[in-house]
């Protein structure tokens, strides 16, 4: 029911989904009306059979804070569904809702991970050479060296479990690569780093080496990543409309790129902000998902990627004994 678009892109969104997984089932919590009108344009049988519907009277606004939400709406159709993740009756959430109000359902709900004081949000983004992990997105505007430390293991074993990268490289947003800048913050985090051998630390990476591509997992407060994500999303829209401006301006542009059609797809593919849709709430113990609340049916789709992704690698079921082996060892 969240997001700009609500049941209308999220609905289309799921039964292309359940055509490309047809090992995969859905819950589907909301407006039981709004939701059959949607599912009316599908008309294999087979696949709606696979989709669960559970009607919900609370709906979770995007203006409701998360402290108002816990008093009032955890039977909301996104409180039900994180209820599904804790009760083992599904093994992923997906919403486009309110963030703040999904985190705070899924610290309640869920809990965190052995070890984890707060949760990141984290997401992949497009680099020169691939792509790489970014965590805080959003969650913590302001983190401890300790909380920044758990960030970076946390993407660390995610970049493992489901890249399949055997000693992930790590590196701190800072506003230098010098050892010297950053201040007491900085410092603190990265001597963290250093001393934990489950990290491979390779120093500070400042914002225009983000996108090079030469880290695995990038770690920041939640303030700067969501600025970079957004000024990179920016970023990358401008481009688009640009080059759209440029082909429509010249008929010589247009021949050009007809020519260069295959080269160009490619490049918009791998910039296009749809096609890295879909944050997890890395730390809980349980797979959530947050979709951008403007998201397309196309980048619901990919947000609908990650989740069954981290779901088929059992991602919390990955992480919880690692992290546990260190509490029981006395490593913080």
């Amino acid at each position: 029911m969240g997001g700009d678009f609500g049941p209308r892109v999220i609905v289309a969104a799921l039964i292309t989904s359940l055509r490309k997984h047809p090992g995969a089932s859905a819950l589907v919590f909301g407006d039981q009306q709004m939701l059959a009108t949607e599912l009316s344009t599908c008309t294999d049988s087979s696949l709606l059979s696979r989709i669960d519907v559970r009607h919900c009277d609370s709906v979770i606004a995007d203006e409701d804070k998360p402290s108002s939400v816990l008093r009032h709406k955890q039977d909301s159709s996104m409180g039900l569904a994180v209820q599904a993740v804790a009760d083992g009756e599904a093994q992923a959430c997906i919403s486009a809702g309110n963030t703040g109000a999904l985190m705070a359902l899924g610290l309640v709900r869920l809990r965190t991970l052995p070890g984890i004081s707060r949760p990141a949000i984290c997401a992949t983004y497009p680099t020169s050479l691939g792509r790489s992990y970014m965590l805080d997105l959003g969650a913590n505007l302001e983190c401890s060296p300790q909380q920044l430390h758990q960030f970076a293991l946390l993407g660390s074993l995610t970049a493992q479990a489901l890249e399949g990268i055997a000693a992930p490289t790590v590196r701190l947003v800072n506003v230098g690569e010098e050892e010297t800048k950053g201040g007491e913050n900085m410092a603190q985090t990265a001597a963290l780093l250093s001393a934990d051998p489950l990290i491979n630390y390779l120093g500070y990476v400042e914002g225009d080496g983000i996108f090079e591509g030469n880290t695995d997992v990038v770690v920041c407060d939640g303030f700067t990543g969501n600025v970079a994500l957004k000024t990179s999303e920016g970023l990358a829209t401008m481009i688009n409309g640009m080059f759209k401006a440029l082909l429509a301006s010249s008929w010589v542009a247009r021949i050009g790129a007809i020519f260069m059609r295959t080269l160009l797809v490619g490049l918009k593919s791998r910039l296009d902000p749809a096609f890295y849709n879909g944050a997890y709430l890395l730390g809980l113990n349980g797979v959530v998902v947050k979709s951008h609340g403007g998201a397309s049916k196309k980048a619901f789709g990919h947000a609908l990627d990650v989740a069954l992704d981290a779901a088929k690698h059992n991602l919390p079921g990955v992480l919880s004994p690692i992290l546990q082996g260190r509490m029981d060892n006395g490593i913080k």
